[in-house]
């Protein structure tokens, strides 16, 4: 169940990955030679690496279409992205690379404060050329949706409209740090492979989890304490200090108030924007713009789309399968063409824009339908409240764990072991994207799994459910990582949505509240978006384990500070379940 690292090229990335780390020959479709390449300067006097392709045939002046990414295009590759359709289509495509990346002077800093002021001075480079006409457009995914949105805060006036895919925006939800457990393996991989230049420097694997975890030297560096030295050897520069700092700023205090998008900043954003993810996607970034957007920008014409895509394929579009599901012909939409109508209307004041039938378009797997509605969550969507009972014994799918909607009695608690020196691992898997399968999950001895009986109807859900948990342990620190999941009528499982809280950041992000040990505390647990139909005769469940090995570090239970605790101790955990502490799953539906 733990999603491989998150770049804009996930799924690219770990086949040639995979081929680089077997000895075969890895080859990147390269972008012709620029029409422009230069080291653009900022106001400093920093000069970035910058690309420009003009189109042929036409004397402009153009539009502009800009992208600012950390990815070097002989890593990964720029032209996989079809990006030069842009410049068929008559735009000026405008690559830059960020800070302390490949040829671009400066220090690399994770979504720093210099990435605004950066975003600004280009756009304003971009539109005083004599082959721009002043209108210019951002695009892409990731960190790259990220360089937009930091961007946009600065308010470039020649700025007229973005298009951030899937990024990362609430870094304590979601990496470096998700639910508050550091993700040490996306720290180390995502920070080396910005670092490298080609793949085949890449030490243990880039690719996933299961290269990592079959690759004894990468477990070694994974379990290693204290948790700060794990990358001294890998890691240099402005890279390594990265991956200090992060460990440095365990809480959210001013260094992550400066890299995050707060509320104030969505506030400056008061131009078009269309916000796109996918169903398929463990990140939480595209909600949390769309809702900082909706609650604080200016108004203006807005957009938010989420397809049958993981990560990477929320930018590129996808195939005809995904995981167990298969798509009919009208679900492979192609999100260009919805980002290319997005720019006609708003860079050259042509069309009338994407037709998404409303300011929000969906997909329903399951149902394998899109669903159009003017506001997310639609007004439609109710709550729905699931109470988890059983005898004591719920533990694995062959447990007497129930989940329903009426209110617990007096019933015995479910008890598990996190032991950090045998870290909980959900899924041993080398898939490309989130995994789906939850079969190996269910089967854990120490996974509690919450069912309903088999479905009457349709269950339709559509958006982010919330587990509100009655736990405790014997530690002073512990991990609930919990899991929605399908339960099919011959025997599967397949996740929908996964959420994840290191205890002692219950009462908020700023700060570390430690458990007292045998004490019972109320947690509230936020799951990832899903957009899915359950059909009748399937079951939902909820499961709840002590951890998510290796995509968050194991907890020392100790206590101690994160980076420099060398200590471990097993917790023995508790989940109540009674009439004075009745756990429960918040669920959002679709009536009926």
């Amino acid at each position: 169940m733990t999603r491989p690292t998150g770049d804009s090229a996930r799924s690219t990335a770990s086949a040639i990955a995979d081929r680089a780390a077997r000895g075969q020959a890895v080859a990147i479709e390269r972008m012709p030679t620029p029409s422009i390449r230069l080291g653009v300067a900022m106001r400093n006097g920093i000069r970035l690496d910058t690309f420009a392709w003009l189109p042929e045939g036409a004397p402009g002046p153009f539009p502009a279409i800009l992208l600012r990414t950390p990815y070097q295009e002989h890593v990964l590759g720029w032209a996989r992205l079809g990006i030069l359709r842009y410049r068929t289509a008559g735009y000026a495509l405008v690559v830059q690379v960020i800070r302390g990346v490949g040829s671009s002077e400066g220090t690399f800093g994770f979504n720093a404060p210099h990435d605004r002021t950066d975003g600004y001075d280009t756009v304003e480079w971009v539109a005083a050329q004599p082959w721009c006409d002043g209108n210019v457009g951002m695009d892409c995914g990731s960190y790259v949706g990220m360089t937009q949105l930091t961007a946009a805060t600065a308010e470039p006036p020649h700025l007229k409209c973005i298009i951030p895919s899937v990024p990362s925006a609430d870094f304590f939800r979601e990496i470096p740090y998700s639910g508050g457990g550091f993700g040490r393996q996306h720290t180390l991989t995502w920070t080396q492979l910005i670092s490298v230049e080609s793949l085949a420097e890449l030490t243990g694997g880039f690719a996933g989890v299961m290269p990592l975890l079959a690759n004894p030297e990468w477990v070694k560096r994974l379990m290693m304490r204290p948790a700060v030295a794990a990358a001294d050897d890998l890691l240099e520069g402005d890279k390594l200090a990265h991956y200090r700092d992060v460990l440095a700023h365990p809480t959210f205090d001013d260094w992550w108030r400066e890299r995050t998008i707060m509320p104030e900043d969505y506030a400056r954003i008061g131009i078009p924007t269309m916000v796109v993810s996918g169903n398929f996607d463990l990140s939480i970034g595209a909600l949390t713009v769309w809702r900082g957007l909706e609650n604080n920008a200016p108004p203006a014409e807005r957009f938010l789309l989420i397809g049958p895509w993981d990560h990477g394929q929320s930018y590129v579009g996808a195939g005809e399968r995904y995981g167990p599901y298969q798509f009919p012909d009208h679900a492979r939409l192609d999100p260009f063409e919805l980002r290319l109508a997005f720019f006609e209307r708003h860079l050259k004041g042509a069309g009338a824009g994407p037709d998404l039938g409303g300011r929000v378009k969906v997909y329903l797997t399951g149902a394998n339908e899109w669903r159009s509605f003017e506001a997310f969550p639609p007004a439609a969507v109710e709550t729905r409240t699931f109470y988890l009972h059983s005898g004591g014994r719920a533990n694995t799918h062959r447990g007497d764990g129930r989940l329903d909607q009426s209110v617990p009695n007096a019933e015995s608690p479910d008890h598990v072991t996190a032991d950090p020196t045998l870290p909980f691992v959900p899924a041993m898997t080398n898939a490309a994207a989130v995994v789906l399968d939850a079969r190996e999950l269910i089967r854990h001895s120490e996974t509690l799994v919450y069912a309903t009986a088999p479905l009457e109807a349709p269950l339709t859900i559509l958006g982010e459910a919330t587990a509100e948990l009655f736990v405790s342990a014997d530690t002073p620190d512990a991990d609930v990582a919990v899991w929605l999941a399908e339960l099919t009528a011959d025997g599967g499982a397949v996740q929908l949505a996964q959420g994840f809280l290191r205890l002692r950041y219950r009462e908020g992000w700023d700060r570390e509240v430690l458990l007292e040990p045998g004490k019972p505390v109320r947690i509230s647990v936020p799951l990832t978006y899903v957009g899915h139909q359950i059909p009748a005769g399937h079951r939902l469940a909820l499961l709840a384990g002590p951890g998510n090995f290796p995509w968050v570090d194991p907890n020392p239970n100790t206590g101690e500070p994160i980076a420099t605790a060398t200590q471990l101790q097993r917790a023995e955990q508790v989940l109540w379940h009674d009439a004075g502490r009745p756990s429960r799953l918040l669920l959002p539906c679709l009536p009926r």
